[in-house]
């Protein structure tokens, strides 16, 4: 529950003053009786660390969330205690997904789709080759999450990050980091943070 009953910001947004915990955590794998239907909760971290997402394999439909969109990629990690291998947690749980026997896909925004598998696949696919950009533009000499935000293209129509909102950059240069941070895991970069706290990245050398 989140109490809006204080003033609104000037934009009219309510402002949240406080948040209370859910009446109950659901365990990974709990099977919810709706008695018309058996939903089955999955955890999949990543969007944020608490997602989850509703099979129904009687039905062959998925509550997917925001886990898994039909037009778009979901933010990654943007919440209010920052994990930094949040990317890594999501391709996990998409492989996860792909697990699970196909459905269609009932997103949190947008419309049903026929197999939440294919889009998974397109996902994952996508992340792949922002990977691959990602490690290009560190290995052109870009070394921050924000310099190399600004050297690559951003959504489906190619834009260059300079021609974004400042809201949307923003979340471009955070899914840059958390791109970053999978690279780095991965052994493909290094990492280092700079005597003023910057992250900085480099081309991890050959062996």
């Amino acid at each position: 529950m989140i109490d809006v009953s204080s003033s609104r910001l000037s934009s009219g947004v309510p402002r949240f003053t406080a948040w209370e915990e859910p009446d109950r955590w659901l365990a990974d794998g709990t099977e919810l009786d709706l008695r018309s239907r058996t939903l089955r909760a999955v955890h999949t971290p990543g969007h944020t660390r608490g997602h989850v997402v509703f099979h129904d394999a009687a039905a062959k439909i998925m509550f997917a969330g925001d886990h898994v969109l039909p037009h778009i990629t979901p933010s990654i990690g943007f919440e209010a205690a920052p994990h930094r291998l949040a990317l890594s947690d999501y391709l996990s749980s998409l492989r996860r997904t792909l697990a699970l026997p196909d459905a269609r896909l009932l997103p949190a925004h947008g419309p049903v789709t026929g197999s939440t598998h294919d889009r998974v696949n397109e996902l994952l696919a996508h992340h792949d080759l922002r990977l691959a950009e990602t490690r290009q533009a560190v290995q052109a000499g870009h070394a921050t999450a924000y310099e190399v935000a600004k050297a690559i293209k951003w959504t489906r129509r190619q834009r260059r990050f300079t021609d974004l909102d400042p809201v949307s950059q923003f979340l471009a240069a955070n899914e840059t980091a958390a791109h970053l941070e999978v690279l780095a895991l991965r052994g493909q970069l290094t990492h280092e943070v700079s005597a003023d706290g910057i992250d900085l990245y480099q081309v991890a050398p050959a062996d």
